[in-house]
């Protein structure tokens, strides 16, 4: 069955690679890029939409049209963030306020959004975040404190969702990556091995199993996507 699914940072290193993947297998896709910024042209299976994720009002506009477009969203996809370095005594205000709204705030407002609107409809949403290792693992926050800190939040986010599941018509999951295999990482890490990383394109499947039939009734999932790392 061809599902919605709105995609947010569709084109950025791991979204152009989820997006690829839903389309592929026949999904409708809507997915968000940064208003200004250059688009892949859309064909068939996805729709651009350019939209400010980190300005709320923005968002629930943007989310009200989307849903005069189509009448049930079956996945709603968060990959809109980013990453800094910076350890807890260094970490300022402008540090931690970097982080929280790349990482959380992004995801918060879209979230919010839909889920007050997609109640009523007849099948639950699923959402899909994006944790990360230093979130979960003891001590994994060394030295990348803020960036730690709002993953530790987007996670919260989707138990928030798990906890009020059947009131809000919506289930999450949430995918924890190690380090993942892109042009900026390699660049910032030469020397690293990167067989030992984890594929944009492995992740892309992973999503795309727990949104599909075969995975939907897994509830609060949380899968560790470490490779060798």
């Amino acid at each position: 069955m061809r599902k919605n699914v709105i995609i947010t940072g569709s084109q950025g290193n791991l979204g152009s690679a989820v997006t690829k993947k839903f389309a592929k297998e026949g999904d409708h896709v809507i997915g968000t890029v940064e208003p200004g910024k250059s688009q892949d042209q859309a064909n068939n299976h996805v729709a651009y939409h350019e939209v400010n994720v980190l300005d709320a009002d923005a968002v629930d506009a943007w989310v009200a049209g989307v849903l005069e477009e189509i009448d049930t969203v079956d996945a709603l996809v968060c990959l809109v963030g980013g990453f800094g370095m910076s350890g807890l005594v260094k970490s300022g205000r402008e540090d931690l306020d970097k982080m929280i709204s790349l990482n959380f705030f992004s995801a918060f407002y879209v979230v919010q959004s839909f889920l007050k609107r997609t109640k009523s409809q007849d099948s639950p949403v699923h959402v899909v975040f994006m944790g990360a290792k230093p979130a979960v693992e003891k001590a994994g926050s060394k030295g990348v404190f803020p960036y730690a800190l709002s993953k530790s939040m987007v996670i919260s986010l989707a138990d928030a969702i798990n906890a009020e599941s059947n009131e809000l018509n919506a289930f999450a999951s949430v995918m924890v990556p190690s380090i993942i295999d892109t042009p900026p990482n390699r660049e910032s890490m030469p020397d690293a091995n990167f067989d030992d990383w984890v594929t944009p394109e492995s992740i892309a499947d992973k999503i795309f199993f727990v949104c599909s039939e075969q995975g939907r009734d897994l509830r609060g999932t949380v899968l560790k996507v470490y490779g060798n790392v």
